[in-house]
C-alpha cells in the first residue's frame, strides 16, 4: 500500500502540474468537468447506493452545470443555474413513487453531493481565470499535499492523541500538527521558488489556513464515509482510494484561497 501511494503520486503529479501550466483556460474547465463527474459517481455509491441508472445520470448533468455557469464572467448564469439546479430537483421529487421522507432525503443528498463536489471544485475555474491562476493552482495543489503528507508521517511516527476518533479514529492531533507545519513549508518554499511576488505574510497566512480547513476537508469526506459505512471512496487511485479520497483537502482549500486572493487584492 506504501510504494503504491508513492508510485501513484509520481506518475500523477508531473501530468497535473503541466497541465495547469500548459492547459488553457476550457481545457483546464474539461478537466474540472471530468473530476466533477468521477467525484459525484463515487458520492453517489456511497451516499445514494439505491438510485437508479436514470436518476443518478441525471444528477451528474446537474453536477455538470455549476462549473459551466461560474465560467462565464456573468454571475446571473451561475445565479440561474443555482435556482434551476433546486427548482428541478424539488419538481422531480413530486412525481417520485417513494415515502415523503425518502423523497426529501434524496434531494438533500442530491444537494449535498452537487455542493461538495461540484460547487467547491468550481472554485478552481473562477482561480485559474484570475491573473496567474496557474500559479495559483499550483500553489493551493502544493500546500495542501505538503501539509497531507506531513500528517500522514507525523501521524504514523508521533501520534496518540485522537483528533477525532468517533469520525476518523486514525487521525491524531499530532498529524494535524504536522499538517499545519507541512503546510507552512511547501507554502514558503512554493512562495521563494516560483511565486516571490507574493507577499511572505500572506503566504504564512494562507498556509496556515489550508493547513487548517483542509484537515476539516479530510474528516468532513470521513463523516461522509462514515455514514455510509466505507473504508474508501472508491479504488480508482492505487494506494489512495477513490478520487474523494485524495481531494478532500483540495475541495476545502480551493475556496479559502479564492476569497483570501479576492478579499487581500491578491488577484
Amino acid at each position: 500500500m506504501h510504494w503504491k501511494r508513492w508510485f501513484s503520486g509520481l506518475i500523477i503529479a508531473p501530468c497535473l502540474i503541466l497541465f495547469i501550466l500548459l492547459a488553457p483556460p476550457w481545457l483546464f474547465l474539461l478537466l474540472i468537468l471530468s473530476l466533477t463527474v468521477l467525484g459525484l459517481r463515487e458520492f453517489y455509491a456511497m451516499s445514494l447506493p439505491a438510485v437508479g441508472q436514470k436518476e443518478r445520470m441525471i444528477g451528474l448533468l446537474l453536477g455538470l452545470l455549476l462549473p459551466l455557469t461560474i465560467y462565464p464572467r456573468d454571475l446571473r448564469w451561475f445565479i440561474a443555474g443555482l435556482a434551476f439546479l433546486l427548482l428541478f430537483l424539488l419538481i422531480l421529487a413530486l412525481f417520485q413513487p417513494e415515502e415523503f421522507l425518502v423523497r426529501v432525503d434524496k434531494v438533500s443528498k442530491h444537494l449535498l453531493g452537487l455542493f461538495y463536489v461540484s460547487f467547491l471544485l468550481a472554485h478552481f475555474v473562477l482561480m485559474r481565470k484570475l491573473e496567474g491562476g496557474r500559479v495559483w493552482v499550483l500553489f493551493t495543489l502544493v500546500v495542501v499535499y505538503f501539509g497531507d503528507t506531513t500528517a500522514f508521517y507525523v501521524g504514523r511516527a508521533w501520534g496518540q492523541k485522537k483528533l477525532a476518533p468517533k469520525i476518523s479514529p486514525s487521525k491524531t492531533v499530532e498529524g494535524g500538527l504536522g499538517a499545519v507545519g507541512g503546510s507552512i513549508a511547501g507554502a514558503l518554499g512554493f512562495k521563494f521558488l516560483f511565486f516571490p511576488q507574493l507577499p511572505f505574510w500572506h503566504a504564512l497566512a494562507l498556509a496556515l489556513g489550508v493547513g487548517v480547513i483542509g484537515q476539516c476537508g479530510d474528516l468532513g469526506e470521513s463523516l461522509i464515509k462514515r455514514s455510509a459505512n466505507v473504508k474508501d471512496s472508491g479504488t480508482l487511485i492505487p494506494g489512495h482510494g477513490g478520487l474523494l479520497d485524495r481531494i478532500d483537502s483540495v475541495l476545502f482549500a480551493g475556496p479559502l484561497v479564492y476569497y483570501y486572493i479576492w478579499a487581500a487584492g491578491l488577484g
